[in-house]
């Protein structure tokens, strides 16, 4: 009888614990930001990683990912400048994004 309200009680635990654990897909902790990499550095923040990502398509163009982190004290920014260039290695786009970490938050529709 014991044993038997034990693995109930275990049962509706394990239940109660996985629904609480249930992610919100609308959750964010990284806001953009209007700044740029030299705007980071000015105010003092330093890269403390770097990362390099490419990708080369079937029609010949070359995809680039940087991915830079740059701190100051308790700051993060996560910057991802994205590039894209012909056989030649010349830049046909360039997209610069640095987003803030910050407290999750809920993001609107659209946004």
């Amino acid at each position: 009888m014991v044993k038997r309200k034990l693995v109930i009680f275990a049962f509706l635990f394990q239940i109660l614990l996985s629904t609480s654990a249930i992610s919100n897909p609308n959750l964010d902790q990284w806001l953009d930001s209007e700044k740029t990499y030299k705007d980071l550095i000015n105010e003092g923040y330093e890269v403390k990683s770097y990362s390099i990502s490419d990708i080369n398509t079937s029609n010949g163009l070359l995809l680039i990912l940087f991915v830079t982190v740059l701190q100051k004290d308790k700051d993060l920014y996560e910057c991802q400048e994205y590039q894209t260039m012909d056989q030649s290695l010349e830049t046909l786009d360039m997209t610069l994004v640095c987003k803030q970490l910050v407290q999750p938050y809920q993001r609107g529709v659209g946004t």
